[in-house]
């Protein structure tokens, strides 16, 4: 009984993990291209990217995805948190990722091949104030 309790358990993780293929979800897919411009891991600029992340995008989004994506990246573009070189030293180390925006915006890449910006495979740490209250 004990086996059959622990496979289940395996099928149910197993089915809550996103296929490799599938691409990040829209909002999260928006802040990471701002922090690739905020975070410097190219040589894209924060308002270039905001201007042309649709060029990034090629087919794998709708249209109402593509046009509310814009806010989220602004607000990556715009990040400033008092965890933000973690949050960088994250987004930059994701290097295909980091092409795959880059390149079809001309900016300067990684030198790895591109990859799929895939929602099992994006990571992104939340921005954190390690003070919120104030001053002490």
């Amino acid at each position: 009984m004990r086996h059959v309790a622990t496979a289940l358990t395996l099928l149910l993780l197993a089915a809550c993990v996103p296929p490799p293929d599938q691409p990040a979800h829209y909002t999260r897919m928006g802040r990471f291209m701002g922090l690739v411009a905020n975070c410097g891991c190219s040589d894209i600029g924060a308002e270039r990217m905001i201007a042309e992340y649709r060029k990034a995008l090629g087919d794998l989004y709708p249209a109402g995805e593509v046009a509310a994506m814009k806010g989220y990246v602004d607000l990556g573009a715009g990040e400033t948190w008092e965890n933000q070189i973690q949050i960088c030293a994250e987004v930059c180390a994701q290097r295909c990722m980091v092409q795959a925006v880059a390149a079809p915006l001309g900016g300067r890449g990684t030198g790895e091949k591109p990859c799929l910006v895939s929602e099992r495979d994006l990571h992104l740490t939340d921005g954190a104030q390690i003070n919120p209250g104030g001053d002490f």
